[in-house]
């Protein structure tokens, strides 16, 4: 389970510097959809902001724009019970559910549930690979178990943090911020 005690430590990892969160700037097709995401997990946030620092930096060089790009951590505290007045969704672990629910949201620019939270296991970095494959075919009829759980192997996520999703302003606005700090 990724939620324990009341108060939780969560860090968002960015290239943006930002006062206040708009879940509506999250980019689509990513595992619990468009959102905010947040981990209990200070250096997967940290590598994620390095990752998306570096890829910053090589468009701007290929667009022959200014250079600069900056990588920050964000620190949060959510109290668990808070959650309570909102619709939650938590997988807690991989499963069947869980990678079903991956690959509706990593196929569909849309939204596809309406869940204020979505706690559950991170999907690795070639998920959009293994996931096209996965729908092409390549494991097997998409319906059968087997297919899936080739999928679920492939993709590795009880190797990566947990995540959490906050998909509404109403949910996100229960994340008191605590810091922001500039990493290396």
């Amino acid at each position: 389970m990724y939620v324990m005690l009341n108060l939780i430590i969560l860090y968002h990892g960015s290239i943006d510097c930002f006062e206040e969160i708009d879940v509506s700037r999250g980019k689509p097709f990513k595992d619990f959809g468009a959102g905010f995401y947040t981990s209990r997990d200070r250096r997967h946030a940290e590598n994620l902001a390095r990752r998306n620092r570096e890829i910053e930096l090589l468009r701007n060089k290929k667009l022959g724009k200014e250079n600069k790009v900056d990588a920050w951590i964000y620190t949060y505290e959510l109290k668990r019970d808070l959650l309570a007045d909102l619709s939650v969704k938590q997988f807690d672990g991989i499963s069947k559910e869980w990678i079903l629910f991956v690959v509706k949201n990593r196929t569909n620019e849309t939204k596809q549930h309406n869940y204020d939270v979505v706690i559950g296991p991170t999907a690795n970095d070639n998920t959009r690979i293994v996931i096209n494959a996965f729908l092409a075919g390549l494991y097997g009829d998409t319906q059968n178990d087997e297919a899936v759980n080739i999928l679920l192997k492939m993709i590795e996520a009880d190797k990566l943090p947990g995540q959490f999703f906050f998909g509404s302003n109403r949910a996100a606005e229960l994340l008191t911020f605590k810091r922001r700090e500039k990493i290396k």
